[in-house]
């Protein structure tokens, strides 16, 4: 039985309904994550780096993003699984950067957007380090709800540099479904200097990609010359 890391073991956040993770995730490229879905805590705890960065997923109704987390994190399938709409969940996995280090990020998932409610409860405001925002390439309204939910982060974000990445879910439904036009996403995402990727949770390698890039913005490598150099040399005799 998986059992969730030591320190998260007694935290409670008042705001969250459940803490759905009771086991830690891997992601990674490395020895056959893809595969093997479902790590052991403490082997996903070794050689992991820095302090846990917390991760604000952000979406309209019905997009997938509970769908995302389990596939990219446990491997889980929620393909043929009722539709249960999210309330608030937390999700903890440990993440293999772009430079092959390991990071721990905390996921809340948030509950699905709308026309009339397209703003996040302000508390998430003030824990995000990241934003994962979601749409549905198969629903143009979960699209138009993307310009709100980034004047809301824009306008509410306690930290200036907070990195945001854009998910086009449902990529699988592209032939068939298709509602928002690559083109068109791609053009607001740069307009909003906003990383994109399309995705689907039918394969999962398309989701390591945009995840192990916003871990690696959440915990950039130092710069060299961040400490002071010190010189030495031999001192002249007058």
């Amino acid at each position: 039985m998986f059992r969730k890391p030591r320190e998260e073991k007694h935290m409670k956040d008042p705001w969250r309904s459940r803490e759905h993770c009771v086991d830690c995730g891997v992601l990674g490229n490395w020895r056959g994550i893809l595969e093997g879905g479902l790590l052991c805590a403490v082997v996903g705890q070794r050689n992991v780096m820095g302090r846990t960065s917390r991760v604000v997923v952000v979406g309209g109704k019905e997009t997938g993003k509970t769908s995302i987390l389990e596939r990219a994190i446990f491997a889980n399938s929620t393909v043929d699984k009722q539709y249960i709409p999210t309330v608030e969940d937390t999700y903890v996995g440990i993440v293999e950067t772009e430079r092959g280090t390991r990071e721990k990020l905390r996921f809340y998932d948030t509950a699905g957007l709308d026309a009339r409610n397209h703003c996040l409860p302000q508390h998430y405001h003030a824990l995000a380090d990241g934003y994962i925002i979601v749409y549905s390439i198969s629903d143009n309204l979960s699209f138009q709800l993307l310009t709100d939910i980034k004047k809301d982060i824009d306008r509410h974000r306690e930290k200036k540099d907070v990195p945001i990445i854009v998910l086009g879910n449902k990529s699988d439904l592209a032939a068939t479904h298709r509602a928002v036009d690559t083109a068109t996403a791609e053009r607001w995402a740069t307009a909003e200097k906003l990383r994109f990727w399309e995705v689907n949770v039918q394969d999962r390698t398309l989701l390591m990609a945009p995840i192990m890039n916003l871990a690696s913005r959440l915990n950039p490598q130092p710069s060299k010359t961040s400490f002071p150099q010190l010189t030495m040399g031999r001192k002249n005799k007058d």
